[in-house]
C-alpha cells in the first residue's frame, strides 16, 4: 500500500493529512498550537485515536513515546554515534527504523531484519508530500504512528539547526559590532 503524507505549512494547529493512492484520507494527524504536554493525535478515517504521540523533554536521546489505542506503548529514542545514517531504535515493537534524515528516506526493520515499510520526500511540492510504502498492512497503524514521531524528530532537529545558526549569526554580528566602537 503506497501512502503519502502532506503537512499544512501555514496552519496555525500543526496538521497533516495521510492519504492512499486514491487520495482519500487514511490517517490524520494533529497538534495543538500550544501545548503543555507536546502531544500529537493519530486519527484513522473514521476520527478514531489509533496512537497517541508526547516528546519526552528530559533525555540524553531525542524520545518520543507512542501510545496506541490497545495501551501499548513505544519509546521512539535516536542512538547516538551513527554519523552517516540515523538508526531509532523502536523499544517495544524491536523494530529500527535506519535512513538518511536530511533525504527523508527511512526504512522500518523488524526484528528479523525483514522490510516493513519505506519512505521517502517528494522534492518539488507546494506542501511537503512524504510517501510511505507499506509492506505489511497488518501494521499499519504502528508505522503511521512510528513515521509521524519520526517527521517530529526531524522538524526538532530543524528548528534546532535553525536556533543554532540564528544564534551564532547574532554573537558573530555583536562581535563585529563591538569591535566597532
Amino acid at each position: 500500500m503506497l501512502l503519502h503524507a502532506k503537512s499544512k505549512m501555514l496552519s496555525i494547529h500543526k496538521k497533516m493529512e495521510i492519504m492512499d493512492e486514491a487520495d482519500q484520507v487514511v490517517y490524520t494527524v494533529e497538534s495543538k498550537a500550544i501545548s503543555i504536554h507536546d502531544t500529537t493525535y493519530v486519527r484513522n478515517a473514521a476520527g478514531d485515536t489509533v496512537a497517541t504521540i508526547s516528546h519526552k523533554p528530559i533525555s540524553l536521546h531525542e524520545t518520543h513515546d507512542i501510545t496506541f489505542a490497545d495501551g501499548s506503548v513505544v519509546e521512539v529514542r535516536t542512538e547516538w554515534f551513527h554519523v552517516m545514517r540515523d538508526v531509532i531504535d523502536l523499544e517495544g515493537l524491536g523494530w529500527q527504523m535506519r535512513g538518511d534524515v536530511l533525504q527523508h528516506n527511512y526504512e522500518f526493520v523488524d526484528g528479523s531484519g525483514i522490510t516493513l515499510a519505506r519512505t521517502h520526500q517528494k522534492w518539488v511540492s507546494l506542501h511537503d508530500v512524504y510517501y510511505i510504502d507499506v509492506l505489511d498492512e497488518g501494521q499499519l497503524d504502528k508505522i503511521v504512528a512510528v513515521y509521524v514521531a519520526l517527521e517530529r524528530i526531524i522538524r526538532e532537529r530543524e528548528i534546532r539547526r535553525e536556533n543554532e545558526s540564528t544564534a551564532a549569526a547574532g554573537a558573530a554580528a555583536a562581535h563585529h559590532n563591538s569591535g566597532q566602537n
